[in-house]
């Protein structure tokens, strides 16, 4: 018997979580050293967007001696109106230090192990 391609994706994607989330791709617009007297706010921007609940991820790519440049966050929003006004208010952005471009992005596989270490108050992510 051939197999159809389509309902073997069909019946793959079936059970897969399928979440709608939007990711900003960033692009320094500025060196690490122009950006770094702006980063503190940046923190503070970002953190709040963690405890709001709207920021699942965020982070630099690795480049040696660039502590601020390009990064990726991927926002916890299905909201097509709302993510872009949640970067457009980062701080880096808003000074034009910064661009972004930003793409709607469905979640369907992975896998997040947290291991907690009560009597530390510790922690390890696999």
């Amino acid at each position: 018997m051939v197999n159809n391609p389509q309902e073997d994706v069909t019946e793959l994607l079936a059970p897969m979580l399928r979440k709608t989330l939007y990711v900003a791709l960033i692009k320094a617009l500025a060196t690490s050293d122009e950006m770094l007297p702006f980063g503190a706010g940046h923190l503070r921007y970002m953190n709040e967007l963690e405890a709001c609940g709207v920021l699942l991820a965020s982070g630099p790519f690795v480049q040696g001696g660039v502590i601020v440049g390009d990064g990726l966050t991927i926002l916890n929003t299905s909201d097509a109106a709302k993510a872009p006004r949640l970067m457009e208010e980062e701080p880096l952005v808003k000074r034009g230090m910064r661009s972004f471009e930003l793409r709607k992005w469905e979640l369907r596989k992975g896998r997040i192990s947290i291991k907690l270490h009560l009597s530390r108050s510790a922690f390890d992510l696999n």
